[in-house]
């Protein structure tokens, strides 16, 4: 079966900073959905170098596994890592009781972006930390596949969740940063039940720019229409 990935994944949190993407970061925002792998960004360091020697250095003192990379998940060699790193921001650990892809860069993120999102993320009891849900919705961006798409579904209903009990009690500067970070019309429906007058017009200036932009759903709000959905 090969050496547990969470062993593989401790060794590392036991040296450097690592957060947990992919559907072991869906699962333990609570949606119950299989994943076959193991995903993980394991912090950029100073340069593809170093962070090549970190990974080297696990897989050293691991036995029996290997670094492959894309496309088609090629054995790397050590002294290759640091290219192919810096080339494709991935690569899959094989020989684990499971595979681990570890990121330098994410989909969408750039390696400067770690430290906002690692400061921004809750920790867990091996070491790793679980990034916002906003964060870990921005790794399934464009992607094209259908969980990814669930994935975000679910996580974007819990942001709601979240919004649902501050915005109606948020001061208005609160109220703009929320919705910088998220936005849509079911947020600003939330919004609307904040009885401060500067919030209201706030979100009322929101829905005309999206009622603008042409959401219907923005223009309904407007005219007074309150629009019924069923969250998740």
């Amino acid at each position: 079966m090969g050496t547990p990935t969470d062993q593989f994944i401790r060794t590392l949190t036991s040296r450097h900073r690592v957060i947990v993407l992919g559907g072991l970061a869906v699962i333990a925002h609570g949606f119950n959905r299989p994943t076959k792998d193991a995903d993980v960004w394991l912090e950029p360091m100073s340069s593809p170098e170093d962070w090549a020697a970190a990974l080297n250095h696990v897989c050293g003192v691991i036995p029996g596994v290997s670094i492959h990379s894309l496309p088609g998940w090629q054995k790397v060699a050590a002294e290759d890592l640091a290219r192919v790193i810096n080339d494709t921001g991935i690569v899959r650990i094989l020989g684990l009781d499971c595979p681990l892809d570890i990121f330098r860069r994410p989909n969408e993120f750039t390696e400067e972006a770690f430290d906002e999102v690692y400061d921004r993320a809750t920790a867990n009891n091996d070491g790793t930390r679980l990034p916002h849900p906003l964060d870990l919705i921005v790794t399934k961006l464009d992607t094209g596949r259908l969980q990814d798409f669930q994935d975000s579904q679910f996580l974007e209903d819990l942001v709601r969740k979240d919004y649902a009990g501050r915005l109606p009690h948020a001061r208005v500067e609160e109220v703009k940063s929320m919705f910088n970070r998220f936005l849509d019309w079911k947020v600003c429906q939330i919004a609307l039940a904040n009885p401060d007058p500067a919030v209201h017009a706030f979100v009322l200036d929101t829905l005309s720019e999206m009622a603008e932009e042409g959401d219907p759903f923005a223009q309904a709000l407007l005219d007074g229409k309150p629009i019924p959905y069923q969250q998740g």
